[in-house]
């Protein structure tokens, strides 16, 4: 058990679990697996100096994700925040002022005007994005859809024993076709660009993280319709252009292939206590391939 975390809980689907709840399970997600494609190593510095799971700031495309998914949430931004007034602090007066300026709103954060012109310039543009996604035909029937939203899993990988969870975005339907997806804010949603992501970031191996979690706590039954993992993309940049996508069988194969390798490096560190780095010795090096390409054109 990793130190300052909890056991998880009983395999099964949870619902309304806050996201802090969620984070302290001691169990593996897709952000750890993916961590292990660079090294162990790194993976247990995050643990150790908590930053295993990825973090809920006030970055735009976890604002876009709160506006879509939780917006009782987002209803709350900018709540505790309140404008400094214009007082002048070095007369008596205005020092007086300020202090029950301070007094009347303890406990709350105290910002210039400008800072709070830039607050709710980030709240128009958040609007703005979770919009354009709802007026997406697809998109939009897949969030209006029965189903529900910020899906909790814990589950044991059968071929590993490694205890594993995932948080979903949203389960729900297009059409008779349940769809596991996911929200994603990019500065370029075209096909050649946001393929390139999924590759970097590991959002394949995300995806099948999640329908290996589903399909270990709730099979789809023989002759159901299967289900269908599709990205949700939205442009973060006028006009917030949405687009969907979903994830075709071979890149999923490709996923499960990763995960079960990964999932095994995790196991080995775990039983061994050796989270190695870099491999030692020397490597041999070169350029990429591009640098040659640059060279054959010139």
């Amino acid at each position: 058990m990793i130190e300052g975390r909890k056991p998880a809980p009983a395999p099964g689907i949870y619902r309304d679990v806050p996201f802090d709840e969620y984070a302290s399970w001691d169990a593996v997600n897709s952000h750890v697996l993916n961590g292990l494609a660079r090294t162990p190593a790194h993976v247990y510095h995050e643990m150790t100096h908590g930053g295993l799971e990825p973090s809920r700031s006030l970055e735009l495309g976890w604002l876009v994700h709160q506006a879509v998914l939780e917006p009782a949430e987002f209803a709350k931004f900018g709540e505790g925040i309140v404008v400094a007034p214009k007082i002048d602090r070095r007369t008596k007066a205005g020092k007086e002022a300020w202090a029950r300026f301070l007094a009347e709103n303890e406990g709350r954060t105290i910002v210039e005007a400008s800072d709070w012109e830039k607050t709710e310039a980030i709240r128009r543009k958040v609007e703005a994005i979770r919009d354009a996604l709802l007026a997406h035909p697809s998109a939009g029937e897949w969030l209006r859809s029965g189903g529900a939203n910020e899906v909790s899993l814990v589950w044991v990988d059968a071929a590993t024993g490694v205890v594993c969870k995932a948080r979903i975005d949203r389960v729900g339907y297009l059409g008779e076709w349940p769809v596991v997806g996911d929200v994603k804010t990019s500065r370029d949603g075209g096909r050649r660009s946001f393929e390139r992501a999924i590759h970097s970031y590991g959002y394949h191996v995300q995806a099948q993280h999640y329908l290996s979690g589903l399909q270990a706590l709730a099979p789809i039954a023989d002759g159901a319709p299967f289900r269908r993992f599709c990205f949700f993309v939205v442009e973060t940049e006028a006009p917030f252009c949405p687009v969907v996508y979903e994830l075709d069988e071979s890149a999923l194969v490709e996923a499960e292939q990763l995960r079960q390798k990964y999932l095994r490096t995790w196991r080995q560190c775990v039983e061994s206590g050796k989270w190695p780095g870099y491999p030692e010795g020397v490597d041999l090096i070169t350029l990429p391939a591009y640098a040659f390409k640059q060279g054959e054109a010139a």
